[in-house]
């Protein structure tokens, strides 16, 4: 995926202009190569007179990657020898580009700096008075640099996720429906071979035995098959309401319902059920079609076998995936990346990264994110809970935006409507 295909680069700009007006920093988006894809720069611009030299390409490129190894901004020199900020841009766990912030001068513009800047400057074939060009680069403290940047690496980066989770969704919704149509096309096909003319009957039941069939695959925790039979299921309930949604709808949250009996039956708590439930009922008052539907259904029933699988029994881990877990748990409201947790269990991010998707079917990030979504309800079942915001912080999300926006798809709620369930 290329940046273009991912920002909203018009709407990008306009962050950036008003970005660069109240901070007085020019602000650029680059892709990996170091090259510019849009930016705003006062007159004058250092940049913008030495923009086709490659060491400055070179440098950029470089801040990109030593930023996405500290997973936020980091600040370096330019080929000016000035100082610039870069922030990673990601897109699914991969670096897909950056913003920079500069360049400034982190020190006095005196006549020490100007000569360091025009021996760095000698061999760009700079095209403007130099003197002029020097004296017209702001001077900026390291840590309001550093803040700039982080406000840019929060923003731009819950475009990407957003992004990433509507293609994510609208894959699996596309999936599905594929794979609900070819296992109708082999039902019927098995159906109408077993089936003798005099048997055969115009009249479509409701799949009883067939639900009974996905209650139990989901009471046993098996995700694959409980996916197979439930596409089959889909498929059937379709042609038995004769695509009439509001009855769809109504069956849809009887199967909820039987989901949920399952999971009590198997110990899971009641809390968690509860929440499920509530982020279920979309199904019955939201405006969806039978495609949403079905993926809704999918996602809960997931949760359901999800609580059911960690209620039952526990999964056999890898020390490394074990150690890095209790790290998370006790480090959890701190800014934990992929490297500083692999650095704790003496390994390489790339392959704890590798271990938690091969052990736990996830990424470190979601589970990271689990993890304190699951601090957080303890926090919100509390009586004297603080506010939204403190929680946020005490958590490790900092951004209480971006706390709500993952309670919500973890649970099905929002923060506070969870707090409203336990008042």
């Amino acid at each position: 995926m290329h940046l273009k295909e991912i920002l909203d680069l018009e709407q990008l700009r306009k962050l950036f202009v008003n970005f660069s007006l109240v901070l007085n920093l020019d602000v650029a988006l680059f892709d990996l190569t170091g090259h510019e894809i849009i930016s705003v720069r006062k007159e004058n611009s250092v940049c913008q007179s030495a923009r086709s030299n490659i060491k400055c390409r070179e440098h950029i490129s470089d801040g990109s990657f030593r930023s996405s190894e500290l997973g936020e901004p980091y600040i370096c020199g330019c080929g000016c020898g000035l100082i610039m900020c870069f922030s990673p841009v990601m897109f699914e766990e991969k670096l897909i580009g950056s913003i920079a912030c500069g360049p400034a001068v982190l020190w006095d513009a005196d006549e020490m700096a100007m000569k360091e800047f025009l021996e760095k400057t000698r061999d760009m074939n700079i095209d403007v008075d130099i003197d002029k060009l020097f004296h017209s680069i702001p001077s900026c403290a390291s840590i309001n640099m550093t803040s700039a940047s982080h406000i840019l690496f929060l923003i731009v980066n819950s475009l990407t996720r957003e992004h990433s989770e509507y293609l994510d969704q609208r894959a699996k919704i596309t999936e599905q429906q594929a794979k609900i149509a070819e296992l109708i096309i082999s039902q019927k096909e098995a159906d109408n071979s077993n089936a003798t003319s005099e048997n055969r009957s115009s009249k479509t039941y409701y799949p009883i035995e067939r639900e009974k069939e996905l209650i139990t695959c989901v009471q046993n925790g098996s995700i694959e098959q409980s996916k197979k039979i439930l596409n089959i299921l889909l498929g059937e309930i379709f042609a038995f309401s004769n695509g009439n949604l509001d009855i769809i709808k109504v069956r849809l949250f009887e199967l909820v319902a039987f989901f949920s009996r399952a999971a009590i039956e198997t110990g899971a708590p009641m809390s968690e059920i509860d929440v499920i439930v509530v982020n279920s009922s979309g199904i019955i008052h939201d405006e969806l079609g039978f495609e949403q539907l079905c993926f809704l259904v999918n996602k809960v029933m997931e949760e359901f076998i999800w609580i059911i699988n960690r209620n039952s029994s526990p999964k056999n881990l890898s020390e490394y995936v074990s150690r890095a877990i209790d790290y998370m748990i006790v480090h959890y409201n701190e800014e934990l990346t992929l490297k500083k947790v692999s650095d704790s269990v003496f390994i390489s991010a790339f392959y704890l990264s590798r271990l938690f998707r091969q052990e736990l079917n996830t990424t470190f990030s979601e589970y990271l994110c689990k993890i304190r979504i699951e601090k957080a309800k303890n926090f919100l079942k509390n009586e004297k809970t603080p506010r939204i915001q403190d929680i946020s912080e005490k958590t490790g999300f900092n951004d209480p935006n971006y706390f709500t926006k993952s309670f919500r798809k973890v649970t099905g709620v929002s923060p506070r409507e969870y707090r409203k369930i336990f008042m």
